[in-house]
């Protein structure tokens, strides 16, 4: 939903991101740049609903009552000595927009295996630029001497589709002030209408989680569940060749993702629980495959409405989605 967001640190959401996967449509003739089209998927308002999922500060590790609105406003500023694409973020809560939680410029720029690596900068004394927008006189009076560095916590992000996801790298993003010495693990999912992160705090000396934080797209549904699917392609049309080509995430309140194909056709990928208007009395997950363009072949499948897991194939394609925040048992970890 194309008004709000959030993320502590920049980096979010997601499972498990892997930064080996292929990319798709990187720079095709006539698309935006990588940078652009980055640049232009952030730009935005977002809502997002953000819950302690684990805090080890607890006696069961498991948070119940944490839900928390979060707005977070992305902006293009033109700052030439900083480079040629810089972005302005400020995250609230939703009922305290004159108290930003965060504050910072993100400075794109081109990384190796067509990545984009996201340079995070603080501002000294923050309430001096509070509300920044790319025409602010203010900005002619902005210098490197009123910025500050996050060490270790660039953020690496790769095209997948339409989608942009990636992260921090390591345990070289410390959490200020943690005792004992902890470091952050930040992942982040920006896409069409999407914007969704997870943010964990490890411990340096053997790496046990003390808390992990996940938001997503708020929803008036507001059980919404996200899936990451992966998506599998058969050169061959049989089944037998099965190569990687994306990993996509949707919720399912009539989430969707685009994708395209090596045979240069584009796809549509919708899940649907509760909101599936066609039949309330269904209880089921739906997974439906709609091809864009003139063929337009259309498929589905169904699953139990609190199953963990759905699938889909329509040759050469096969699609495994699975919930990327399944249930926690009492006193799990």
């Amino acid at each position: 939903m194309r008004v709000g967001g959030h993320a502590c640190w920049m980096g979010v959401l997601l499972l498990v991101v892997s930064l080996d996967l292929p990319t798709l449509g990187w720079a095709a003739d006539g698309a935006p740049s990588g940078l652009d089209a980055l640049a232009e998927a952030w730009t935005g308002v977002y809502d997002n609903l953000e819950q302690i999922v684990f805090d080890a500060g607890t006696s069961s590790g498991l948070m119940e009552s944490s839900d928390m609105r979060v707005r977070t406003v992305v902006t293009p500023v033109a700052l030439p000595w900083l480079g040629p694409s810089v972005l302005y973020l400020e995250e609230f809560l939703q009922d305290e927009p004159e108290l930003p939680r965060r504050e910072v410029l993100l400075r794109l720029e081109p990384a190796a295996g067509n990545l984009i690596r996201v340079h995070q900068l603080t501002f000294r004394e923050p309430w001096r630029w509070r509300h920044l927008l790319g025409s602010d006189p203010r900005l002619a009076e902005l210098s490197q001497a009123d910025l500050g560095s996050m060490p270790g916590c660039d953020l690496l992000l790769k095209r997948e589709g339409e989608q942009f996801r990636g992260g921090t790298l390591g345990r070289a993003c410390a959490e200020s002030g943690a005792n004992p010495p902890q470091y952050v693990d930040y992942r982040l999912l920006i896409g069409a209408g999407q914007y969704w992160y997870r943010r964990r705090l490890l411990r340096v000396e053997d790496d046990e989680l003390e808390s992990e934080v996940i938001a997503y797209d708020w929803f008036e549904l507001h059980q919404a569940r996200l899936f990451a699917c992966r998506v599998r392609w058969s050169a061959r049309g049989d089944g037998t060749d099965l190569a990687l080509l994306s990993v996509l995430t949707v919720q399912d309140q009539g989430g969707r993702a685009r994708f395209a194909t090596p045979d240069g056709r584009s796809f549509e990928l919708e899940l649907h629980s509760h909101d599936w208007p066609f039949d309330a009395n269904r209880d089921a997950l739906l997974l439906v495959l709609q091809e864009l363009g003139a063929r337009a072949q259309r498929a589905s499948s169904w699953s139990a409405l609190d199953a963990d897991q759905i699938s889909l194939e329509l040759a050469p394609l096969e699609i495994r989605c699975g919930t990327l925040a399944p249930q926690r048992e009492a006193g799990g970890s």
